[in-house]
């Protein structure tokens, strides 16, 4: 971002994306929505395009690059859905989890990128929700293992995640100090997946994943002992960033959509459009959403620049999803029955 606008090859990218969505994601969008899970096809393609190497280190696959880039991939995506959005998280919080244990990082790093492997983060509970402090799921070492009791709910990704990254607690008695942090591999021993079927975003396959008496292998273990809530904390910035922009995209096209269709439906000898109770929604939907595009994007500068943003991602996570339901929500009342 150069000056107060993006710079030629950060519009250039966008274009590529945003052709690129069009192009191949797009068609068929509302049959997957249908689905409980995103069909690998469609993982292997985001990977081919090289969205799930931003600013992963090229040797593994990725692409040296920045964070407002990251952020324009974000957006363009959900356009489409939240659900593929959200694969690009697998950068910022897997991969920043995985760094504490090298060897596990040069083997699943690069098969992440290519589309290979799905991750899911495993923080919330049933009674804490992220409470980290309050969670309840234990780790209890055994010699050569930990001892893995507990219940994780509702992990996105759970039901097709090849692996965790999860958050347990080494030391129930000392609160988030007792936090630490694992690589679990989800077809171990003693864990079950519970499908919970949402009313919306089915295809993020969201599921309780209980775990009974589970033998981890010491060596999967990520970073020491009792830092996993410190680790954790270190990439929901940029988690939050990524909640934000998706959200928005998904207003922006909402919102055209709406757009052409007021343009188009006649009512009472006139296009709706022409009506102020249409127009000045969206015009002033318009203005909320450019608003809070730029929030996002200022966070995401500050990011690139080092600079802490964690009070600016925390607007962001609340404001963008508050301000792009709202959006959407008019674009259903424009079209009326049609929408709904």
């Amino acid at each position: 971002m150069s000056g107060f606008g993006f710079t030629e090859a950060q519009e250039m990218f966008r274009r590529e994306v945003r052709s690129f969505v069009q192009r191949e994601l797009m068609p068929g969008a509302k049959e997957r929505a249908k689905l409980d899970s995103i069909p690998q096809e469609l993982i292997k393609k985001v990977a081919d395009m090289g969205l799930l190497g931003i600013n992963l280190p090229e040797k593994y696959g990725g692409q040296a690059s920045d964070w407002i880039s990251y952020g324009i991939a974000a957006e363009e995506l959900g356009r489409v859905s939240p659900t593929e959005a959200l694969l690009l998280l697998q950068a910022p919080i897997i991969g920043a989890f995985l760094q504490q244990r090298e060897e596990l990082y040069e083997e699943w790093m690069p098969q992440i990128i290519k589309g290979e492997k799905l991750l899911a983060f495993a923080l919330t509970e049933p009674d804490c929700g992220s409470d980290a402090a309050a969670m309840k799921t234990t780790a209890i070492r055994d010699g050569d293992y930990y001892i893995l009791n507990g219940e994780k709910v509702p992990i996105t990704y759970a039901l097709q995640a090849d692996a965790f990254v999860m958050l347990a607690k080494t030391d129930p008695a000392a609160g988030a100090r007792g936090v630490t942090g694992f690589f679990v591999p989800s077809e171990l021993p003693g864990i079950t997946k519970s499908h919970i079927p949402f009313m919306g975003f089915k295809s993020f396959g969201t599921a309780s994943v209980a775990m009974d008496n589970v033998q981890l292998p010491a060596k999967y273990r990520l970073g020491e002992e009792g830092k996993g809530f410190y680790n954790a904390m270190v990439g929901i910035d940029p988690m939050r960033l990524s909640l934000g922009l998706p959200c928005l995209g998904a207003a922006e096209q909402s919102l055209e959509e709406a757009i052409d269709y007021a343009k188009q439906r006649i009512a009472f000898g006139r296009p709706i459009a022409k009506f102020e109770g249409v127009s000045f929604k969206i015009a002033e939907h318009a203005t909320m959403i450019e608003a809070a595009r730029l929030l996002c994007y200022r966070a995401l500068w500050l990011r690139d620049q080092g600079i802490r943003h964690t009070k600016e991602s925390s607007m962001v996570k609340w404001w963008c999803p508050r301000v792009a339901v709202n959006a959407i929500h008019d674009c259903l009342l424009i079209f009326g029955h049609v929408g709904y």
